[in-house]
């Protein structure tokens, strides 16, 4: 053996070292030691890994449904979850293999595919009607999923489906063979039925990548002849700029083959709830396809990196890793729709494209430059300031406070933990990528990986406390814009309602007790729970919660402050939850119309009004966990000054940071020449630019006002 050889043998055997620990860590997460039931098993292996696919944004509303059966000429059925994704029309059903056992397995082409024959037979049977003579139970969720995969699949009066395309998902704690590369395409009356495979390698890549999803890579090359014609347009030290032409045909199929993956989350969020394809444009296309690159905008589009050739006939763009549309989501929707489902002929139809390489590697500087060209690219849209609401002041203040505030021991332990807020994603593993061992050991020991809470857990916490389960259940990123909404509305000029110590603590308090719901639901699996809408009975059981002790005991409402304090629910909280939420997993399956759909149930008002007109006892002893509306009220008073006074303080410490830096004269001169001051602001800046001049509060919070509104018009600084 020559010395490469061994350089390669020791490469990867660390890999399959780091893939064997990252495996036993997954395992581990599970909390399924001790149980003998294999489906509970599956169950947690699933909802694991689709929560960790839904932030890498692979998902975004995804229901588990676990169904196993037979059907026609014995052949086995099986499903673990789906989603509809209303953007594309595309129907993701997912399917799990997990063999919790000591040795890394290896999964072959010949077992990947029978395991998606089992999901292949459970669609074929759907769509025809023939599964629901084997599914079982009246209100089952696989009637649902069934009824509305029969339902997408008819031709309507167009001649068209509604679906898309299946997009079939085998998720694995094995890892995939090297001879197994890809499944090709195959089709089910015309529709395409596309093979994702997300073993254990690959779950591992995506954890550590910086922005915390996958980075696809699109080769332009595959779809148009040396690439995309492009002029350079910009460049600085984090950004690129290119002007691209990208044929209809181009961007259709790139929609086809990814659908709204290739949409900026935002742009996402918003076409799902709009009309999806612009009759204007329809016309265009139709009447006068040579004029649509006259008539259209384009599209804006980002990337975190770009392959760019200069060849015979110019600049070409080859390719483009994490593409991501974040402006024209609605033309390359209606350029694909008009394609698959009107036959229309693209080949006349050109788009100009802005792509932004964006070439910053930290997650946190890749999401703000991201956002604030999605942000700027959308000013002429509906898309409000709410939808870009991961950078506003909210998230880094709870960013601040999850720092630096300790959570008390717990469980006989010697030391503190954090709960560790993960503005920007990716966050808390790209804190561990420069870290040896013995430091994230250390760094996960008082930043435990169940005390991590995102942007969108966070929102899904508050707004179940806020009585709005309805709204909860329309899924992640609808709930996250709600809840900015409401932030954009109180966050008020200063923050103090939010951006206080009690405020974090609540906010953890909630999380305790919403985690606890989950983990008291999964548990009672084959009990009172069937095994169906567990994020759904969750929110449900938070708001009737909170409903019934305001209507119960009046006066008093929920003590956050015992829960931080314990770090836990007592047994009296624990009972009545439970009491709560064996009602809600009964009432929320019982739509008013016969085989409606209960998840979309869910999302309505009228499910909310009526389960809150449904009598639940409430514990009497419960009343002695509360704390009254009007110690509250003091409570919330007096951390409202505390908080301005911290705020104020704040802004007077940053004043004298900027002037011992040099910040202010370099602030006067730039205004002078773009944006002039006048009176007092002029005042105020030229005494700020003496060294020892210390400000008063409203001295400092006029000041920080000029110093942000002129970085919005473009002065920058260097320390």
């Amino acid at each position: 053996m020559n010395l490469d050889d061994l350089k390669n043998d020791l490469l990867d055997a660390g890999k399959n070292a780091d893939i064997e620990l990252f495996r036993k860590d997954l395992i581990d997460s599970l909390q399924i030691e001790g149980s003998s039931n294999i489906e509970d098993r599956d169950f947690a292996f699933v909802c694991e890994i689709s929560s960790r696919l839904a932030e890498a944004e692979e998902f975004q509303d995804f229901i588990p449904c676990h169904y196993i059966g037979f059907g026609q000429r014995g052949k086995k059925l099986r499903v673990d979850g789906y989603e509809i994704d209303e953007v594309d029309d595309s129907i993701r059903l997912l399917i799990a293999d997990f063999n919790p056992i000591d040795e890394l397995q290896t999964i072959t082409k010949t077992r990947a595919a029978s395991i998606f024959s089992q999901l292949k037979s459970f669609i074929e049977e759907s769509t025809s009607g023939k599964i629901w003579s084997s599914a079982t139970g009246s209100v089952d969720q696989i009637h649902e999923l069934t009824g509305l995969l029969e339902n997408y699949h008819l031709v309507n009066k167009d001649g068209n489906r509604k679906v898309s395309r299946y997009k079939l998902y085998l998720i694995t704690d094995s890892n995939l063979s090297e001879q197994l590369k890809e499944l090709p395409t195959e089709y089910l009356d015309n529709i395409p039925i596309e093979f994702h495979i997300w073993d254990v390698s690959r779950l591992k890549s995506v954890s550590v990548s910086p922005l915390g999803t996958e980075e696809l890579e699109i080769d332009f090359s595959e779809l148009i002849k040396d690439g995309l014609p492009c002029l350079k347009a910009g460049r600085t030290d984090d950004y690129e700029g290119y002007l691209c032409v990208i044929t209809g045909d181009v961007l259709s199929d790139l929609y086809g083959r990814y659908g709204s993956k290739l949409l900026e989350g935002n742009v996402r969020s918003y076409l799902s709830s709009n009309v999806k394809v612009n009759k204007g444009i329809q016309g265009t296309i139709r009447k006068e396809p040579n004029r649509f690159f006259v008539y259209n905008n384009g599209i804006s589009a980002t990337a975190s990196k770009a392959e760019v050739r200069d060849t015979p006939t110019g600049l070409r763009l080859i390719s483009a890793k994490y593409l991501q549309i974040v402006n024209g989501g609605q033309t390359t929707a209606s350029l694909n729709a008009a394609k698959t489902k009107d036959k229309a002929n693209l080949s006349e139809i050109y788009i100009q494209m802005k792509l932004s390489v964006v070439k910053a590697q930290e997650s946190e500087l890749l999401d703000e430059i991201i956002q604030n060209i999605a942000r700027f690219s959308n000013t002429q849209t509906k898309v409000s300031d709410a939808d870009f609401f991961s950078n506003h002041p909210f998230h880094r203040a709870i960013e601040r406070r999850s720092r630096a505030i300790k959570a008390p021991a717990v469980e006989g332990a010697q030391y503190n933990t954090y709960w560790f807020y993960e503005r920007a994603r990716g966050q808390y593993n790209n804190e561990q990528s420069k870290m040896t061992l013995s430091q994230k050991k250390s760094f996960q020991r008082i930043n435990p990986k169940p005390q991590l809470i995102t942007k969108t857990d966070l929102a899904k916490y508050e707004n179940s406390w806020r009585k709005l389960p309805h709204i909860v259940s329309r899924g992640a990123q609808k709930n996250f814009i709600a809840f900015a909404e409401f932030v954009e509305k109180e966050y008020g000029e200063n923050g103090v309602k939010f951006d206080n110590e009690k405020y974090f603590k609540d906010i953890v308090s909630r999380a305790i007790v919403f985690k606890f719901i989950e983990k008291m639901v999964s548990q009672a699996k084959n009990t009172w729970y069937g095994g169906d809408y567990r994020a759904q009975i969750v929110t449900y059981t938070i708001a009737k919660l909170m409903y019934s002790i305001e209507e119960t005991f009046l006066g008093y409402t929920f003590n956050f402050n015992s829960i931080w304090s314990k770090q836990s629910v007592t047994n009296i909280v624990a009972e009545q939850l439970e009491i709560i939420a064996k009602v809600v997993a009964t009432e929320i399956t019982k739509p008013p119309v016969a085989q409606m759909n209960v998840g979309e149930w869910c999302k309505k008002n009228e499910c909310w009004e009526k389960l809150k007109g449904i009598n639940i006892p409430m514990i009497p002893k419960l009343k002695d966990e509360l704390i009254s509306v009007k110690e509250v009220v003091e409570k919330q008073q007096a951390t409202d000054v505390e908080s301005k006074k911290e705020v104020a303080l704040n802004a007077v410490i940053e004043v004298i940071k900027l002037t011992h830096f040099g910040c202010w004269p370099k602030l006067a001169s730039w205004a002078q020449k773009y944006s002039p001051l006048y009176g007092k602001e002029a005042d105020l800046v030229r005494n700020a630019s003496k060294p020892n001049w210390v400000p008063s509060d409203s001295q400092a919070a006029i000041l920080m006002k000029i110093f942000k509104r002129l970085e919005t018009e473009g002065f920058t600084y260097s320390k």
